[in-house]
């Protein structure tokens, strides 16, 4: 993106594409820097339900194999830690196990040196074994394969209720006078271009086209749905997750758990006390839709991933097949819950790069579009500085236009913390679609 060079007027219209998580920070962020005309859109209201964020809980980590995430992460938990995030920030600590994946004890030992080059590996514990895991998680003594498992527990880093965390920074946006518009007139359908082939606005379901002097589009797994050009360099993925509901008994029982992150199969957090659910997700590759169709000029057709959202498909659930995994997780590491209903299973929508690298990176033939998007699974936790990334980018920063986050010529690099390789289609594994 060319440089700005921080002098960009406040009175700046910008108009953000998306109210989840890029979007809402973005937005409160461009705020606190006294922008003073910020719009919004997003076709639901803020924040968006749609989003990867809108749920009750999302892991804050600081173990990345690669170093620029681990000092994003190390920034981003100092920042989880003000006194702003009490009650949303639960500093539980996160154990990672596993029975002995080559991938998962490579993703182990690369992250510990990433933290130990930084002087962050103090509050990391290698554990083996029964004895050593029940230290942490005494909760787990019943699990069957418990004496097998070996990984590490580290203190630093937890959970954050994530809807809440959204609510809160949009809500204080909008005080600082952020407009955020949902509905026909905040749902982006397209770019309006003119004869010169200039951008001349974004169209919206209502009809109308929108105008501002800076565009960003933070649209998340949508994005190569309402941009298919981005289909080239993002690719939308949903994961399975699921609840089982706790009596009030169990709930004081498991209350203060770390995160337990059993690499093979899965994760938990500990149970939310106003609901009494506990969250358990699937450790997959993912699953898409291939749904999107484009044509090039040659008139050859194409297909692409776009998300099928709970939010219009309510009825969809989860594939079987991911039941019975999240099934398989309890009876391996909480087998008190086996048997037990599991309650409001979905399927939660990001966006991949090639590289797990987030994009963050002027949009290649209009340079007043900024894209920002593709979380790569690793972007909520980054949820209070994000956006402030994101506005450097905008005022022409380099801190926030970074080698890693710029469009096109990316290499594909499999995500270190995804089991297996196969993404399989929703329709072939639903009997709903």
């Amino acid at each position: 993106m060319t440089a700005n060079k921080f002098s960009l007027s406040k009175d700046l219209t910008i108009l953000i594409i998306g109210a989840g998580t890029f979007g809402i920070s973005t937005a409160y962020h461009l705020a606190k820097r006294g922008y003073s005309n910020i719009t919004c859109i997003d076709r639901n209201p803020c924040p968006s339900v749609d989003s990867a964020g809108y749920d009750l809980n999302k892991i804050i980590r600081t173990e990345y194999e690669e170093p620029l995430y681990v000092e994003l992460a190390l920034e981003a938990l100092d920042a989880w830690r003000k006194p702003e995030w009490d009650g949303i920030f639960h500093e539980t600590g996160r154990m990672v196990i596993t029975t002995g994946n080559d991938q998962a004890e490579r993703h182990l030992r690369e992250s510990y040196e990433n933290l130990n080059k930084v002087g962050q590996a103090g509050k990391i514990d290698f554990v083996q074994g029964k004895d050593q895991i029940l230290l942490y998680v005494p909760q787990l003594r019943d699990a069957p394969g418990v004496e097998s498992w070996k990984g590490f527990f580290n203190s630093q880093g937890g959970w954050a209720h994530a809807k809440k965390a959204l609510e809160k920074w949009g809500a204080e946006a909008q005080q600082m006078g952020v407009k955020f518009v949902s509905g026909p007139q905040g749902t982006m359908t397209g770019l309006q271009i003119d004869g010169s082939g200039t951008l001349a606005g974004i169209r919206v379901a209502s009809g109308d086209i929108l105008h501002a002097d800076r565009y960003i589009l933070s649209t998340g797994a949508a994005s190569p749905e309402v941009l298919p050009e981005l289909a080239n360099e993002l690719w939308s993925k949903c994961w399975p997750l699921a609840h089982v509901e706790l009596t009030e008994e169990e709930l004081s029982q498991w209350k203060g758990i770390p995160v337990v992150d059993h690499f093979d199969l899965g994760f938990t957090f500990e149970p939310d006390p106003e609901t009494r659910l506990m969250k358990i997700c699937d450790n997959c590759p993912g699953y898409q839709y291939r749904a999107g169709t484009s044509t090039d000029d040659a008139g050859n057709g194409s297909s692409y991933s776009i998300p099928r959202y709970a939010s219009t498909n309510p009825e969809d659930g989860i594939p079987a097949e991911a039941t019975a995994s999240i099934n398989r997780f309890i009876d391996a590491v909480m087998p008190q819950f086996s048997g037990r209903p599991l309650v409001n299973s979905r399927v939660c929508w990001c966006t991949d790069s090639p590289d797990s690298h987030w994009l963050i990176d002027a949009h290649p033939k209009h340079n007043e579009l900024l894209l920002a998007t593709g979380d790569s699974g690793h972007a909520f936790k980054m949820f209070p500085i994000i956006g402030s990334y994101i506005a450097d980018a905008l005022e022409g920063h380099s801190s926030g236009l970074r080698e890693e986050w710029k469009y096109g010529n990316r290499k594909v690099t499999p995500a270190a913390t995804r089991v297996g390789t196969e993404v399989k289609d929703l329709r072939d594994v639903s009997a709903l679609l």
